[in-house]
């Protein structure tokens, strides 16, 4: 199970890696072009289209972000499907890893989705104030799948969600996510993919 996880996780990177490449060389985008945008150093772009280095899932909505796309345009370079239906295995979407929660993709093939969705698995048990805050456009709603989550956001008091609570809020808010529990937290996340609509303008 953990080598099938692992390797879900290196073909996050190739995945990301691979449809940067693309995107670049379909649009003339150079790194630096593509570094000023993100805020991701040309370096770390360098390595990650080189399959020598990771992005993890805020990384990643970031990259999207200052590209103007969505990030199911990077997770899922093929999307083919022309009707309104996807499909995800238990445990066979594409995976990002952070310190407090590791992120799976689901059903990220249905192009112009303006929502992601993803399963989070909690790891961390106590607030860490030197991470930096997940941060992003629109909003995200949370539902607990199992286990207890203790949602940490900038303007309010830790929130306390059990299993089959759920929450909505400003996602440009600061949030961290702790479980409580003995094991890790399970959740469902919903949330916006917001873009800009003439990046070409904007990389010329």
């Amino acid at each position: 199970m953990k080598d099938e996880a692992n390797k879900r996780i290196t073909d996050s990177a190739y995945f990301v890696g691979q449809r940067l490449s693309k995107l670049r060389s379909e649009n003339g985008w150079t790194l630096k072009a593509v570094a000023n945008l993100t805020g991701i150093s040309v370096g770390t772009l360098s390595k990650l289209e080189n399959g020598k280095t990771q992005l993890n899932f805020s990384s990643v909505n970031k990259l999207a972000s200052g590209l103007g796309l969505r990030v199911t345009d990077l997770t899922n370079p093929a999307q083919t499907v022309s009707g309104q239906r996807t499909f995800t295995p238990a445990m066979s979407g594409v995976v990002f890893r952070t310190e407090d929660i590791d992120y799976e993709v689901l059903c990220s093939e249905i192009s112009n989705s303006q929502q992601g969705y993803l399963r989070g698995v909690v790891k961390a048990r106590k607030f860490n104030p030197n991470l930096p805050w997940h941060k992003h456009q629109g909003q995200e709603f949370i539902h607990v799948l199992r286990g207890t989550l203790e949602l940490h956001t900038e303007h309010y008091a830790p929130l306390i969600l059990k299993t089959g609570d759920s929450t909505l809020f400003d996602s440009s808010m600061g949030h961290h996510y702790v479980s409580k529990g003995r094991t890790n937290a399970e959740i469902l996340i919903t949330m916006s993919l917001e873009g800009y609509e003439n990046i070409t303008d904007k990389l010329s």
